[in-house]
Parts: C-alpha cells; structure tokens; sequence
C-alpha cells in the first residue's frame, strides 16, 4: 500500500510511519520540515508541505492508495490546524484519487455515556482545558463525513501517553469503551495501520485504549 502521512513528524505519526514501512508498505511523509523526521529508508520519501496550502498536497496524494492524518498541536488556543487542514487533505484525495483516509481524532468529544463523576471531571477537562481543540476537532469529523472521501476513518483516543505497546489495548467501532482513560501512542500507531486494512471500519468512528 502506498500510503501519505499528514503529521508524521508528530510523536504518534512517527510511531506510524515506522510501523508501516515494518509492515512492507511505502510511506510519503508530508512534512514543513524535512528534517523533524530523521528516519531514512528505501520506501519512505519526505516531502515537503503545509495542510493550509492547498497547492503543497495535490502531488503527494495524487494516485496513492491511502492518506493517515495525525495532525496535533501545541498549547490550547483557538486553532483551524485540524479543520482546514482535513478540508485541505480531503479535497487533494479526493481530487487524487485516493479512496482511504483514516484521522485520529478525540474520545473527549462524546462524555454522554460516563459515568457521573468521570462525566463531570471530563466536561471540565473538555470546556475549560481544551475546548478550542476540541471545538476544532468536532469541525474535522464533520469535514471527513461530508467531504467525498467514501472510506473515511476516525479514530478517537484518549490520553495519549509514551508508554511502550502492549499486545491487550482495546478498540470497539461504533461504540464507547469502559475505563477508557489512556492510550500508549505506540498502540494508537498500531491500531490507525490495523484499521486501514480493516473495511468493517470504513465510515465508522473507532474508540482505542489501553
């Protein structure tokens, strides 16, 4: 599978980007800088781009079987990083032919099914914390549903921690998982290159956690 990164120098899309050259496919990491991601390998090409200019995407994507966004970003203000960058990214894969696109997203955007004490410590979290990102987040997902790319993804996780991988992490599609606090980002790398070759996740949400 040929495969574009969208924040492969973030520390999630590094751990994805080597999991799928290990798993034999061919990465285009899409980068500002070429230089924030010092890997080297015979099927990884760096090139350099920027999700607010449209004009930087249409190469990569052209033609490629699969585009994974990791977008993040630093501190708490007010950002369109996620929302106009995923408009940007899709209109470049769907203009490119690429049918598959898989984002990670946020499970702080649906507190509903907490439990009631979690329910209020994560609404305080979400409103007061990080309710920019998350205002733009929720703009994202509406932006992958309505935007032409038929077999859009959206993994929502947790807390990300730098923990190492471990084999037992839980996922559950179209649903919400229990004590989902947590998600080691080495299992979220794995668990976004699991649900590229997975259809049962095509046009579903998917929940990780440790």
């Amino acid at each position: 599978m040929e495969i574009v990164v969208v924040g492969a120098a973030g520390r999630t899309g590094r751990l994805f980007v080597g999991k799928a050259l290990e798993a034999g496919h061919a990465v285009t990491a899409l980068l500002r800088d070429p230089a924030g991601l010092p890997v080297e390998h015979e099927r990884l090409t760096k090139v350099r781009g920027d999700v607010f200019d449209p004009d930087t995407l249409t190469g990569p994507l052209d033609g490629k079987d699969a585009v994974v966004v990791a977008l993040g970003v630093t501190g708490r203000a007010a950002t369109t990083v996620f929302s106009e960058g995923v408009r940007n990214i899709v209109a470049a894969a769907r203009g490119g032919g690429v049918r598959r696109l898989v984002a990670m997203s946020s499970a702080g955007l649906e507190t509903g099914h907490l439990p009631v004490l979690q329910r209020f410590v994560a609404g305080f979290v979400v409103h007061r914390i990080y309710r920019n990102i998350h205002l733009d987040l929720a703009r994202m997902e509406a932006e992958i549903e309505s935007g032409g790319v038929p077999e859009w993804t959206i993994l929502r996780v947790p807390m990300l921690t730098d923990g190492p991988a471990t084999p037992g992490y839980r996922t559950v599609i179209g649903g919400h998982l229990p004590k989902a606090s947590r998600a080691a980002r080495a299992n979220v790398a794995d668990c976004l290159l699991a649900c590229l070759g997975d259809p049962a996740t095509h046009r579903r949400r998917v929940e990780v956690a440790d």
